[in-house]
C-alpha cells in the first residue's frame, strides 16, 4: 500500500474528472469490483448513459485512468488500465472507451498524450498529468 493511498477513506470510490477549464465533467463511481464512468456530474448512478467496467484485474497501485477532451470528433475518450468492459451504455458517437495496448498486451498511454489529454492514478493522492482535474466527492 502506498503512503499516498486513499484506501483508508476510500474517497476515490466517487470522483469527478474535468479538463482544467472545467467545461466538462465525468463522474466515476467504484462499487466493490465494478466501476461506472458517466458523462456529466451525478450524485447517483443513472439507469443509462454509462460505461460499466470490471475492476477485478486492476491493481490498487496501478488504477490508471486516461482522458482526452474534444478529440477525434468525440466529446471525450477514456481508458482504464487493465479494466474489462462489461457494458457500454454511452452514446458511442459522442464518447469513446479505448485502451491502447503494447506489443505484449499491456495497457499504454498511446493516444492519450496530446495537449488536451491527461491521466491520473485515481487511488493515489498525486497531481494528475496533463489536462485533467480530479475532485473526490464524499458520499452523502
Amino acid at each position: 500500500m502506498s503512503c499516498n493511498s486513499t484506501d483508508k477513506d476510500q474517497l476515490w470510490r466517487k470522483a469527478i474528472l474535468q479538463p482544467k477549464d472545467g467545461s466538462q465533467n465525468i463522474t466515476i463511481f467504484t462499487l466493490e469490483e465494478k466501476r461506472y464512468i458517466v458523462d456529466g456530474y451525478h450524485e447517483e448512478i443513472p439507469d443509462t448513459g454509462y460505461l460499466l467496467l470490471d475492476m477485478t484485474k486492476v491493481d490498487h497501485l496501478g488504477d490508471a485512468i486516461s482522458v482526452c477532451w474534444n478529440e477525434g470528433g468525440y466529446k471525450w475518450k477514456i481508458s482504464s488500465a487493465y479494466a474489462k468492459l462489461i457494458d457500454n451504455k454511452l452514446d458511442t458517437s459522442k464518447y469513446l472507451y479505448y485502451q491502447s495496448l503494447g506489443e505484449y498486451g499491456q495497457p499504454t498511454s498511446e493516444g492519450y498524450t496530446g495537449d488536451n489529454c491527461g491521466g491520473i492514478l485515481i487511488r493515489e493522492k498525486r497531481k494528475p498529468r496533463g489536462n485533467i482535474v480530479l475532485k473526490y466527492l464524499k458520499n452523502r
